[in-house]
């Protein structure tokens, strides 16, 4: 197996995208919505998918059922600069992810785990750790890869002298408490932390970016890069640094896995020699083009070659 710079670790699936729909219909009735799409989704696939249209050396780790769907994603993720793991589950059918979006609402999600809920460290083949970065993506919907797993294949992937990054996601529980101790454990494992917004003040509980980064980066001693939607990003480093990059305004065409991109943007930065604040500009200003851009014109948006 060919050594890649991103070894990018979790859930992938088809995701069907429905079209403005504010709600669903009533029982037993039809309604009629502009589009219903497919394309490859699961936050690991479209961070990997990101990471190899830049150009990255990309090797994605995924658990898929034994099925049709699992040709359709083969076949979206054919890119020379990603390799693929499947491991299939004959026992399980792939993931699905229903999204529902409508303008001026944020998106919704019903998830299938399917295979990915029998994934476990076992599936992880020991020469893919042998990367810049490894990253686990999706971690709330892999049973299999939390808590102490997620520990011990970072471990590894540090004594092959990878980073590690996480990825979270929501919890479909919530932010219990216990979910918040099982994270905060797990981050003493992690170089960097990549939540959104609304993650990081579920998971700190506290009501502000900042405090909630600075305290949760010098409690783990991990980069804590923080996406906060159309006003940019913002990051925390253990020693106290705290940085912030607005996003300049866009009209939003398609927002889903612009999270996904952003963390790409700022992995690639890093692994090319810029340092954080540049790397964070870069990652706000490559997701801010994906919501302004279609589907199709996303493959041709670059980061800028002094940077990437």
């Amino acid at each position: 197996m060919v050594n890649s710079r991103f070894a990018v670790i979790g859930n992938t699936n088809l995701d069907i995208m429905v079209a403005d729909t504010r709600d669903l219909p009533a029982p037993g009735t039809e309604r009629i919505v502009p589009s219903i799409t497919m394309r490859v989704g699961g936050s690991a696939g479209n961070l990997a998918i990101r990471c190899a249209g830049l150009g990255q050396k990309t090797t994605l780790v995924s658990r898929v059922g034994n099925d049709a769907s699992t040709t359709l994603l083969e076949t979206e993720l054919c890119d020379p600069n990603l390799q693929l793991v499947f491991i299939r589950d004959d026992l399980e059918p792939s993931a699905i992810t229903v999204a529902v979006e409508s303008v001026g609402q944020d998106r919704a999600f019903l998830s299938s785990m399917g295979a990915m809920k029998n994934m476990t460290t076992v599936d992880v083949p020991s020469d893919v750790l042998n990367a810049r970065f490894v990253v686990l993506a999706g971690y709330f919907l892999l049973p299999g890869l939390r808590g102490q797993a997620v520990t011990a294949l970072f471990e590894r992937a540090r004594t092959r002298g990878a980073e590690t990054v996480l990825d979270t996601g929501w919890p479909p529980q919530g932010w219990t408490n216990d979910v918040c101790a099982e994270v905060v454990e797990a981050l003493a494992g992690v170089d960097v932390f990549l939540p959104n917004e609304d993650e990081l003040l579920g998971l700190t509980g506290e009501a502000e970016v900042r405090p909630a980064a600075l305290q949760l980066a010098a409690q783990t001693n991990t980069i804590v890069a923080v996406k906060c939607g159309a006003r940019g990003a913002s990051l925390a480093t253990p020693a106290g640094l705290w940085i912030e990059e607005v996003a300049l305004p866009t009209a939003v065409v398609d927002s889903t896995g612009a999270g996904d991109g952003f963390n790409a943007a700022f992995l690639i930065s890093i692994a090319g020699g810029s340092d954080l604040q540049q790397s964070l500009r870069q990652a706000v200003r490559y997701a801010t083009q994906l919501v302004g851009s279609t589907e199709t014109d996303r493959a041709l948006i670059q980061l800028e070659p002094t940077i990437a």
